[in-house]
């Protein structure tokens, strides 16, 4: 302690530390979609919300081997919160998109407000390179969708004027999608303003950047250039160079001028020999009219006063003042802003709304509209590695334990099985393909998904089920029940309980399956690995639960392996406290002790037979800065056969 003094000094010692449970069900799937944001690793956490950003499921939008990844996710969330999703998207897929410029020349009134559609926005670096000058148009304000694609050309927008007339720049923006029978319809509506300094009554911001990246799962707007200064046509048509400080006064007719008592009016001014004026007034009365007019010269000792013109080409314009002047309450509280212009955006928006242009699918589509098979599956695979987006593979800050396959190609597959065994705390749920009979399901194991692991898990069979999005029966992969059969069991039961048999793994939604395997083919598969969905007399049931590994041992079976990860993600999250702690006998007492205490846990709640722990460091390890920890676990197993004997006396 520092202090030498006579006093009292205290000290607060935390001595309630433990080992903290991990989150057992957090799902990653990768999918197409054709809506949402793409190539880039997204949390969701329930329903509604992977709907409004993904879409519905649709099995005919990618068939049956691309078209099952939505389907998953809306399952797996109807039974867990926390799942990792990622739309795959091809790297020349475009924006579809929506420029609004301002056009000011000097026979403008205000400026004339257009709207410009970009080709070929493949990035949002291109959004910031569109927003610059582009010949007389001053960009004011890019927008565009979360996601590439084309899909979202049939979005389109409107922005109405507020009804408050003293509210000045803000609109109302309504956001509408096209439906099937081709109406469009409002999907969101916000007040919006392209100022960045508007708020609305409660202090928040109004800014349309603001509002949509905050509320809007459709559409964002850019109105910043890569050097993080406004576009050009913020400057022209929305800034405010000033306004109201003093006691305001004006003239109407005569000798038109507006008269601010605080304000210096000598850098909006303009001699009326040199030409156009680049600032204009407008004024609001206590009712919200509206008069404008152009700056001449300042005047007044302080030149408080400026002279005001009804043109902008001073040399053919006139004192005077344009709008509401019969109406104008010159006797009320009046108000002012400075500004090159006053467009009203609404001009650009006069009847029905106006659609966003120019998103393009890229390679994922043919010229047909059809989708290419090779590039989906190159997407999907390439999600499943990392190389879309790296967070997949940042098993630091980003956890999951459950990848799921989602009726996908082999080589996709093979990409699953290469990420869990790479990333080593999660595992992947695979099916075999769709296999019409017991003999091609085995041709398939044993000559395309010929995985060996205990990272991975394999299914069978494809079957039938109603489909509620599409009003039709389709043949679903097999994962389709484990992306909800799994959270369900860790939800009624524990990670380590199987997701397999009646009590856990009933399925009630199966109409046909592709083929019902004997008792005879049954032992095949086990021999393999295949875990597979049968009908029994009571219904339809998961009749199995083995990862790949072809080797005997405790981690052929999947509720072991997850009680295994589970357990090494806590210890591994409970380990980093210690290190740089001071590495000795007290240190190496309070993890065991910690450790001892979270599996003693585990075992209560039938995880564990039994356990052992070790922990410590040889004279070797303490130089090298090191101890060890060492676990051994006996998991507790699942029955799989139940000998009934008969004796009879």
């Amino acid at each position: 302690m520092a202090n030498i003094s006579p006093g009292v000094y205290t000290r607060i010692i935390d001595l309630s530390n433990y080992v903290a449970t991990q989150p057992s069900t957090v799902g990653f799937i990768c999918a197409l979609t054709e809506k949402g944001e793409d190539n880039t690793l997204k949390f969701v956490g329930s329903r509604a919300e992977l709907i409004s950003e993904f879409g519905e499921p649709n099995i005919t939008t990618y068939g049956k081997n691309y078209g099952q990844g939505l389907y998953n996710a809306y399952n797996y969330l109807g039974e867990s919160g926390s799942l990792y999703f990622l739309r795959c998207m091809s790297d020349d897929a475009t924006y579809s998109n929506m420029r609004v410029d301002a056009i000011l020349r000097a026979a403008d009134a205000t400026a004339t407000i257009a709207v410009t559609y970009v080709d070929s926005v493949n990035t949002k670096a291109e959004i910031n390179t569109n927003l610059a000058v582009d010949a007389n148009n001053n960009p004011i304000c890019m927008l565009y969708p979360i996601g590439r694609g084309e899909y979202y050309n049939a979005i389109s927008v409107v922005f109405t004027a507020h009804s408050n007339p003293l509210l000045d720049g803000v609109y109302t923006m309504d956001i509408y999608e096209k439906q099937s029978d081709g109406d469009d319809v409002i999907i969101e509506s916000f007040e919006i303003s392209f100022d960045p300094t508007a708020m609305d009554d409660t202090g928040d911001s109004m800014w349309i950047v603001y509002i949509l990246q905050t509320y809007s799962s459709m559409l964002r707007a850019d109105m910043t250039l890569l050097s993080e200064e406004y576009a050009p046509g913020y400057d022209i048509a929305i800034r405010k160079y000033d306004k109201s400080i003093g006691i305001v006064s004006l003239t109407l007719t005569g000798t038109a001028s507006i008269t601010d008592n605080k304000q210096d009016f000598t850098d909006w001014e303009t001699d009326p020999a040199t030409g156009n004026a680049n600032f204009m007034v407008i004024a609001k009365d206590a009712k919200g009219n509206k008069i404008w007019g152009w700056t001449g010269l300042a005047s007044g000792d302080d030149s408080e006063t400026v002279a005001i013109y009804d043109a902008r080409d001073l040399d053919t314009a006139s004192l005077g003042w344009n709008g509401a002047t019969a109406v104008f309450d010159t006797d009320s509280e009046i108000n002012y802003l400075v500004k090159k212009s006053d467009p009203d955006i609404a001009t650009a928006f006069p009847g029905d709304p106006l659609p966003l242009k120019k998103g393009l699918d890229g390679a994922l589509k043919n010229a047909s509209g059809d989708l290419v098979t090779s590039e989906a599956t190159s997407l999907l695979a390439n999600g499943y590695a990392g190389t879309i987006d790296d967070n997949v593979l940042d098993y630091e800050n980003v956890y999951f334990t459950l990848v799921f396959d989602c009726g996908y190609p082999s080589s996709v597959k093979t990409q699953l099985s290469t990420l869990v065994q790479t990333r080593r705390d999660c595992v992947a749920i695979l099916d075999n393909g769709d296999n019409a009979s017991y003999t091609a399901a085995m041709l398939a194991r044993n000559n395309v998904n010929v995985f060996n692991t205990y990272f991975c898990a394999l299914y069978e069979e494809f079957n039938k089920v109603y489909d509620i999005f599409t009003g039709q029966d389709v043949w679903f992969s097999p994962i389709y029940h484990m992306s909800y059969l799994l959270p369900r069991n860790d939800n009624v039961a524990e990670v380590w309980f199987a997701a397999a048999g009646f009590n856990r793994a009933a399925i009630d939604t199966i109409k046909e399956l592709r083929f019902n395997p004997r008792l005879g083919q049954r032992d095949q598969m086990y021999l393999k690995q295949l875990n597979p969905i049968v009908k029994f007399n009571p219904g339809y049931t998961v009749w199995g639960q083995l990862t790949t590994q072809a080797k005997a041992s405790a981690l052929q079976d999947l509720n072991i392996v997850r009680l295994v990860l589970y357990c090494k993600r806590a210890l591994e999250e409970y380990c980093r406290y210690f290190i740089f702690e001071m590495n000795d006998a007290i240190t190496w007492s309070q993890v065991s002790g910690d450790i001892v205490e979270f599996l003693e846990d585990v075992k209560k709640r039938r995880g564990l037979y039994d356990y052992n722990v070790s922990v410590g460091a040889s004279d070797y390890e303490i130089k090298k800065k090191t101890f060890h920890v060492n676990v051994t676990l006996n998991p507790t197993r699942v029955v799989e056969k139940i000998e009934l004997n008969f004796f009879i006396v």
